[in-house]
């Protein structure tokens, strides 16, 4: 079991491993790679998945994010202190077919990951850019939020 401080390095090490590059981004293999992190035990109250995608501004300019997301609830003393995202996000130059796309999937409403993980891979917000678009870059990061 590893600490929440140590999650964005074990997901980065893992990416590595794998052979992944953020400024040649693989999508099938970065999403590959965050489902056997998802199996990395991490020491807090609670931890949940997200797929999210849409296009937004958050860089000041408007790019499509592919993102997946491992969310961790943070207890001090037995009481809720906060929560931390890690976020792998895949930067996609929008167009006309992907620039409406757009979902927040959360594994808390499946009944199992793998549920979760098949539901995501049937999306269309996961098929098009994967099997369509190139992506230009990636990022990890890991905040509290």
């Amino acid at each position: 079991m590893i600490e929440t401080y140590k999650a964005e390095r074990v997901l980065n090490e893992m990416l590595i491993e794998s052979g992944f590059d953020i400024n040649n981004p693989n999508p099938k293999l970065a999403w590959e790679t965050f489902k056997k992190f998802s199996n990395v035990k991490v020491d807090c109250a609670d931890d949940s998945l997200l797929f999210q995608c849409g296009v937004y501004n958050f860089t000041g300019e408007e790019l499509f994010h592919f993102e997946f997301v491992r969310q961790f609830s943070i207890e001090e003393d037995g009481e809720y202190d906060h929560m931390e995202q890690l976020r792998l996000t895949i930067y996609f130059k929008p167009n006309v077919e992907i620039k409406d796309l757009e979902t927040n999937l959360w594994a808390y409403d499946f009944n199992s990951i793998d549920e979760f993980f098949n539901e995501v891979e049937k999306m269309d917000c996961f098929k098009i850019p994967i099997k369509k678009h190139v992506p230009f870059q990636a990022e990890v990061g890991q905040e509290e939020v």
